[in-house]
């Protein structure tokens, strides 16, 4: 399990944290996002580690507010973006990092496409990820930005899809934990 916070060091003297490496058995993740978990604002989980938990609160057409949608996806994390700017006495500084998650979501029918429309008013809600047998965005989520669009693709044997771009600002990578729906 990750640790809930980083603390950064402060002063000029940074510790270097453990690592770990197998020579004869690499641990080596093998995956792309495959889904998209969204609810709205102010309704984190009380343990994101619990499956009973979330299979209490998933549900994709329930009418509760704190219900969750599971989106099937496909999609990835690049590397973030990020400003170095150098300030005085030779230094640099690192700005928070812009996460950009990049979804494909195949099954495009009407209550999708709706969803579609709907995201499209700028919306704001929490998001937790999984790829392979890991998810990230600890208890509280990811409180993140949705940009949705539905996609008609040139082709008559290509599949039309939806893509979410979901993005974010943080310091730090989000929490990661084996997935408990897995």
């Amino acid at each position: 399990m990750s640790n809930p916070t980083i603390t950064c060091p402060t002063g000029c003297a940074d510790d270097v944290p453990p690592i770990s490496m197998d020579e004869c058995n690499p641990d080596v993740d093998f995956s792309e996002v495959d889904k998209l978990y969204m609810t709205q604002l102010n309704y984190p989980l009380s343990d994101w580690t619990d499956s009973a938990e979330w299979t209490t609160r998933i549900d994709n057409s329930g009418t509760d507010a704190n219900d969750i949608r599971e989106w099937w996806v496909s999609g990835e994390l690049p590397e973030p973006e990020r400003t170095v700017t150098e300030i005085d006495n030779d230094r640099d500084v690192v700005s928070p990092n812009k996460f950009s998650l990049t979804l494909m979501v195949y099954e495009t029918n009407l209550t999708n496409y709706d969803a579609v429309r709907f995201l499209q008013c700028n919306t704001r809600v929490l998001i937790w990820y999984s790829a392979g047998e890991n998810m990230y965005g600890g208890t509280s989520g990811i409180e993140a930005d949705v940009i949705a669009s539905h996609l008609i693709t040139k082709g008559s044997k290509e599949a039309n899809y939806i893509q979410l771009v979901v993005t974010w600002d943080d310091k730090h990578n989000p929490e990661r934990i084996t997935n408990p729906l897995i």
